[in-house]
């Protein structure tokens, strides 16, 4: 019985040393003020829409006084919300450590295609479908898509233009073709535009070799990306890169080739 009462003491003892500190941590934690804001963009040598400045001038936007601010009071998730509000921005992280130290990381969104319609606004298309604005500070280097061009789209609950992949067949489809493309160290360097006429038919710009490439339609693009591959191996390394005005890929497994 005494056994048992000692036991129940030393509970109890150790709850209450446990409350003291707990206390103690949260009371210091009222009194660490914030020190400096540091600014993490994890991607930064890929894409550079985001910028250390452009991130402290949201905060500020915002109306969040938070140097010398109590690090408890800091509303992290809020702050999360408002920098993930940017279009160009996937991902925030908030979080303070015990010094003062307020870390901001960021991940941003990388466009796969930069989409110029005719007539009308251009815009980035990512591998989400999300459609990000042009920006007045930064030009990535993606596969430029001109033309007649006007695809399905929604918006999210921030507002944010969406591609409608499920109510849009081709622009899936090229969404597809551009990811192959990008992925591929021969057609990233080689292909640097691709234009949709209006009958839907779309041609290929090449980097290297005055040839028009009339690609067809999107379907079976892989294997039309193939047959391109042999060609330029097997025959326009060998006989010169201008030996053809017009190279033709709209028939199923065949390539038609015009001489200048």
């Amino acid at each position: 019985m005494i056994r048992k009462i000692t036991h129940i003491v030393l509970w109890l003892a150790l709850g209450a040393w446990f409350t003291v500190i707990l206390g103690f941590v949260s009371g210091s934690n009222e009194r660490v003020l914030c020190k400096q804001i540091i600014v993490n963009i994890t991607d930064s040598s890929e894409v550079r829409f985001v910028t250390n400045l452009s991130v402290r001038e949201q905060i500020m936007a915002a109306g969040m006084e938070l140097h010398g601010y109590p690090v408890e009071g800091i509303p992290t998730r809020d702050l999360e919300e408002q920098l993930e509000h940017d279009p160009y921005v996937e991902n925030a992280e908030v979080y303070v450590d015990v010094d003062g130290n307020l870390y901001v990381d960021i991940v941003q969104r990388k466009p796969l295609l930069r989409v110029m319609p005719d007539g009308r606004e251009g815009y980035y298309i990512d591998d989400d479908g999300r459609m990000l604005p042009l920006s007045e500070h930064y030009s990535p280097m993606v596969l430029l898509v001109t033309g007649d061009l006007s695809f399905a789209e929604t918006t999210d609950a921030t507002g944010m233009r969406i591609a409608d992949l499920s109510a849009d067949e081709e622009l899936k489809q090229l969404i597809g073709f551009a990811g192959k493309v990008t992925r591929h160290p021969f057609w990233n360097r080689q292909i640097v535009q691709v234009y949709r006429g209006r009958d839907g038919q779309y041609e290929l710009i090449p980097r290297v070799g005055a040839h028009q490439i009339e690609f067809g339609t999107l379907d079976d693009y892989a294997t039309k990306l193939r047959n391109l591959k042999l060609l330029y191996d097997q025959g326009l390394r060998q006989y010169g890169w201008n030996t053809y005005d017009k190279i033709d890929l709209k028939y199923s497994n065949q390539i038609i080739c015009t001489k200048r």
